[in-house]
């Protein structure tokens, strides 16, 4: 494992030479083109069920593409900066997202044509948000949930791809020969053995699902562009003003869109009853909307101290999928840009799970959950599932597991970061955390 971390901190700390660069970027300019020559034919199409049906939630905003474009070529981060090659890359990829619009889109709306009566008839009733913060716990409590028959979530690669469509053709077709079996052998291939130990992949599974709403956008891109842009791109406790109508609109347009077609596609459970729809991640950011949307629904997080989340957070997304042509994100740019995001965070974190209104919002602490799971879950279900007996398929406690050995694993000292001062900076949500 870390060979294959030195082979990738090597694209960082190795600047390309002009050939290679150049061979870099042919790879990315054939899918540039591919994607384009696939596309263009279909705009017609793609504004027309536009016109119908108002734009999907799927696809980047025009005026985001135009912002992105605009920072690419003006932002100047602290050292080691942007390379020219990163430059480019960070264009192409821009403007490659913007072209596949027709192809996200087409697929999109082809469930508003087949299932779009059957999908507004289709109640949300009480939906269970998990909403914690990164590196909490929340995709164990999300996965133990979502085993409950009574509850309904869609997988991580369920929300890469919301087609209804594709969920029912899928099984028919490619999933003849391509089994989940070798999906996840193929998927864990892809990825770097050091994210491998810090999360337990399984794209069949709950998980964070706004790393797929994201990625329809192009707020993934601010790591390579610097920490004062990831501080205000890729901020889940609140958004800037220009990203106001992404969280308020196209995030909740697409949470209930997603929520009705896993719905109608789960069905009733085993008992004939209708389901309640889960969905994980940490998308702070979206509650006061979601709120607006759904007054009944059931909103949990788990909170844990943010010295070990903020240490675990910056190396999980060092270890994260790297491009040739981009590099690490630098260990100073993560620090700096988590470490704005986890605080804005835990502040409006305890602000908005400790204020009275729409929504029942319920806290469990990390402490709890791991000590005693048995009586977290019982307040998990009392308080958010009006349920007062556990289901059968709950264990008594956790499965053991190793997370202590990890291959990269910077302290938040050699991260230049004061413990000290973040401590006294948030001290009080480390007493919120903290309460018995």
């Amino acid at each position: 494992m870390a060979d294959s971390y030195n082979l990738l901190n090597a694209l960082e700390t190795k600047r390309p030479s002009p050939i290679e660069s150049l061979i870099r970027l042919i790879p990315k300019l054939v899918m540039f083109i591919l994607v384009a020559a696939i596309s263009i034919p279909l705009w017609p199409l793609f504004w027309l069920g536009w016109l119908i049906w108002e734009q999907p939630p799927n696809i980047v905003r025009f005026e985001q593409v135009v912002r992105y474009l605009k920072l690419t070529w003006t932002v100047q981060p602290p050292a080691p900066g942007i390379t020219m090659l990163a430059r480019i890359t960070l264009t192409l990829a821009i403007i490659q997202k913007a072209l596949s619009a027709p192809i996200k889109g087409i697929a999109w709306l082809l469930d508003e044509l087949i299932y779009g009566r059957s999908l507004n008839v289709i109640p949300v009733k009480a939906p269970l948000f998990v909403v914690s913060a990164a590196r909490s716990g929340s995709t164990q409590i999300a996965r133990y949930l979502e085993e409950d028959p009574a509850l309904v979530a869609p997988s991580i690669i369920q929300c890469m791809f919301p087609y209804l469509w594709l969920w029912r053709l899928a099984p028919r077709t490619i999933g003849r020969f391509l089994t989940p079996e070798k999906v996840r052998a193929r998927i864990h291939g892809m990825m770097p053995p050091e994210l491998i130990e810090r999360h337990e992949l399984d794209p069949f599974k709950v998980d964070t699902f706004e790393g797929a709403f994201y990625g329809f956008h192009l707020n993934a891109l601010a790591f390579f562009l610097g920490p004062d842009v990831i501080a205000t791109e890729f901020n889940l406790g609140k958004f800037a003003p220009h990203n106001q109508r992404l969280w308020e609109k196209d995030f909740v347009d697409l949470v209930d869109r997603l929520g009705r077609k896993t719905l109608l596609y789960a069905r009733l459970n085993p008992g004939g009853k209708e389901r309640r729809f889960l969905l994980k991640g940490h998308f702070l950011s979206g509650a006061d909307a979601l709120v607006s949307r759904y007054p009944d629904g059931r909103f949990l997080t788990v909170i844990r101290e943010p010295v070990s989340r903020l240490q675990s957070g910056i190396n999980y997304m060092r270890v994260n999928p790297v491009d040739p042509a981009l590099g690490l994100v630098p260990w100073e740019w993560l620090a700096a840009g988590l470490m704005k995001t986890e605080t804005d965070y835990c502040r409006v974190e305890q602000a908005w799970f400790t204020e009275t209104g729409n929504g029942t919002r319920c806290v469990i602490r990390f402490s709890e959950f791991v000590n005693d799971l048995e009586a977290a879950m019982r307040k998990v279900y009392q308080c958010c599932l009006d349920v007062d007996k556990l289901p059968p398929h709950l264990p008594k406690s956790h499965a053991p597991r190793q997370r202590k050995h990890y291959s990269v694993n910077r302290s938040l000292a050699e991260l230049g970061i004061d413990e000290a001062k973040l401590r006294s900076r948030l001290a009080s949500y480390f007493a919120w955390c903290e309460a018995s």
